[in-house]
């Protein structure tokens, strides 16, 4: 097996992302950050808090790809992606919040 192979399978091992639980608790987890952006657009009256949506959406393909993944590299690499997008959304809240 090669080295980022081994690696790979390390990750995903301490990590347990084969774990149903762990993509039920990311998604459940970016419903209520999409949640989070309708109130925020319904307290504000704009629609820049809606925004982030469309990350938190990407996210959560990415995260349902990654439960679906044939394999451990893909598990790693579709996670990363959907902490990526969620990374990504909250950095948007957060320029939304300081700059409206």
């Amino acid at each position: 097996m090669s080295e980022s192979g081994d690696v790979t399978t390390r990750l995903v091992a301490a990590l347990r992302l084969r774990r149903p639980k762990v993509q039920w608790t990311i998604a459940s987890a970016l419903i209520v950050f999409m949640l989070v952006c309708v109130a925020a657009t319904i307290t504000r009256a704009s629609v820049w808090p809606l925004l982030p949506l469309g990350s938190f959406v990407l996210a959560a393909v990415a995260a349902w790809r990654a439960r679906v993944a044939s394999d451990d590299r893909h598990v790693v690499g579709w996670t990363s992606a959907a902490a990526g997008g969620i990374a990504f959304g909250f950095w948007l809240l957060g320029m939304i919040n300081r700059l409206w």
